[in-house]
């Protein structure tokens, strides 16, 4: 890869040259069909420009071990598609782009044309790897313990029927709250642009170590939600009988939880490393997708826009 910049206080960014990529691992799901397609076609573009490539067409395969020694991952398909990537690489760090054929574009951020191009070497991209912090989240249960990870955030959820749920939360072995609400979401940077914050929580910027915990309809008017530290280890037990209560990562995976269950979450050792491009920042990106910091439009301001797009 080229050099390396880090300003102070921020996570490393490195430059990514065609050149650099020898072995390329392309990984798209069964629930995106015109998905499977594209990757495909990539499959034979990286093949045509000597690349070795390795593939999970279908995002079955365990990507901790098929990612091993891959110089790139292409995650085909959209921010869905891009998550369960990240999750499924577990502690495994590959450098991953992600090409958009979704709604949003947030991480998956190149399209098909682009990708295309840069391969076939017609096309200079201005590319970064930068990190981005996730999730371990391991439960405790009866039968022992499992582990998963996530990009995005963990949330504690219920079935069809909804009550108030007891859930109690220490930070690093000492008790930081009771919550009496309908669930709860623990969410990285990444996923603060997410469900947490649908309901109230803070953006935080990609390059921050932190985690948001957000209550789902807290019974309290106090219960808001709080940023805590990414190097602290918290720690949630579920004191309520519920029907069906889990832990659903990226909104992908599922954790059943029963009365009693404890689960931690604490930052995956090794970060998600996050393919860009430099013209884009994260600033460009949330108001270009998500409409961060517009301004209500007035007539005589939507006017002007108007006859500016027809002359």
């Amino acid at each position: 890869m080229g050099r390396r910049s880090a300003a102070a206080g921020r996570a490393p960014v490195t430059a990514l040259q065609r050149e650099d990529v020898r072995r390329a691992l392309v990984v798209s799901s069964a629930y995106k069909p015109e998905g499977q397609d594209v990757a495909r076609a990539i499959v034979t573009w990286l093949e045509r420009a000597g690349v070795d490539v390795i593939q999970d067409i279908d995002g079955k395969e365990d990507l901790s071990v098929l990612a091993k020694g891959a110089d790139l991952a292409i995650s085909v398909g959209g921010d869905g598609t891009m998550l369960s990537t990240a999750r499924l690489m577990a502690e495994t760090q590959v450098p991953t782009m992600g090409v958009n054929l979704g709604k949003l574009g947030f991480l998956a951020e190149f399209n098909e044309r682009e990708v295309r191009e840069w391969i076939a070497g017609r096309r200079q991209l201005p590319l970064t790897v930068t990190p981005r912090m996730r999730l371990r989240c391991s439960v405790m249960t009866s039968q022992g313990e499992i582990k998963q990870y996530a990009l995005n955030d963990a949330v504690v959820n219920q079935g069809l029927v909804t009550r108030l749920i007891t859930i109690k939360m220490s930070v690093d072995d000492q008790h930081a709250i009771q919550y009496r609400a309908d669930g709860l979401i623990v969410s990285t940077p990444v996923g603060s642009t997410a469900y947490s914050l649908s309901l109230g929580g803070p953006i935080l910027t990609p390059e921050m170590k932190s985690f948001i915990v957000t209550p789902i309809a807290p019974h309290a008017l106090t219960n808001r939600p709080i940023v805590v530290t990414g190097e602290a280890t918290l720690r949630f037990k579920l004191m309520t009988e519920v029907r069906e209560a889990a832990i659903v990562l990226d909104g992908h995976e599922t954790l059943p939880l029963a009365c009693g269950d404890v689960f931690e979450i604490r930052r995956a050792t090794n970060d998600f490393l996050l393919v860009g491009s430099t013209k884009r920042s994260y600033y460009y990106l949330l108001r270009s997708k998500l409409g961060w910091g517009e301004n209500p439009r007035y007539q005589g301001e939507q006017r002007e826009q108007n006859q500016e797009e027809e002359s």
